[in-house]
């Protein structure tokens, strides 16, 4: 199946691991123009060393005046994937504080803001589209993190929002609401040992009706579909890619 993304220019934020990397790995597999970026010099480096055709910038995307000096090099964009995000503190409500919510939202939902306001004059030359990667935590939420369950459902609202408001201008907005998936945030963000994280690991894959977790490439591919040509009737959709963990229809 052609997805007509040949050439088309392709930004994926938290492009240098997990979800963020299969994702633009995908796009190039479909030989789109592909640019990442990260808070990490060397995750970048390393990750365009294994994708090969990519283009990497170190860009943190709480910050707008990073964002805006970054999209100044750009002088088209076809597609934006906002995947930058994630869950920060694992506590339960009573451990969180007014500081972790304002973390949890600036980096899962301000920050797609910002890259999508800033983005917008772009998208609307090029009748482009937007990916926002969500969470299965902003249609159901899990035992801890409240924060970020709550910050992944705002940006779900967000993505709608956006659909409905862009759509004159051409450009779609889905979102991609991703289940239990290991990936190296896993490892080096919960601070919980191997032991602790193998047994989170287990209880995850006991939830999900497929009865395994799992990994970026299963949401890569969505991602790119969504992006495509065929998918050009799409928009204000949210797709739980989760091997059946959301038990209800919706």
């Amino acid at each position: 199946m052609d997805l007509g993304l040949r050439h088309k220019s392709v930004l994926v934020t938290g492009g240098s691991r997990g979800i963020g990397r299969a994702i633009a790995r995908a796009f190039c597999r479909e030989e789109a123009s592909v640019i990442i970026c990260g808070r990490s010099a060397k995750h970048l480096i390393e990750a365009a060393k294994e994708i090969g055709e990519v283009r990497a910038q170190v860009c943190d995307v709480r910050r707008a005046g990073e964002i805006r000096r970054f999209l100044r090099r750009l002088d088209r964009l076809d597609v934006l994937i906002n995947n930058a995000g994630g869950m920060q503190h694992f506590g339960r409500f009573e451990d969180t504080s007014a500081e972790s919510w304002l973390s949890a939202f600036e980096l899962n939902v301000v920050s797609a803001a910002e890259m999508t306001r800033h983005a917008l004059p772009l998208l609307r030359r090029s009748r482009g589209c937007i990916v926002n990667i969500c969470s299965e935590v902003a249609k159901q939420p899990f035992e801890t993190g409240p924060d970020y369950c709550a910050a992944k459902a705002a940006l779900l609202n967000l993505s709608k929002y956006l659909a409905n408001e862009l759509a004159p201008h051409g450009v779609r907005v889905n979102a991609v609401c991703p289940g239990p998936v290991v990936t190296d945030s896993w490892w080096e963000e919960s601070g919980w040992s191997a032991a602790r994280l193998r047994e989170i690991s287990k209880a995850a894959a006991k939830r999900v009706a497929l009865g395994r977790v799992g990994h970026p490439e299963d949401v890569a591919g969505l991602t790119v579909f969504l992006a495509s040509t065929q998918a050009s009737w799409v928009t204000g959709a949210a797709f739980s890619v989760d091997g059946g963990a959301i038990k209800s229809i919706f």
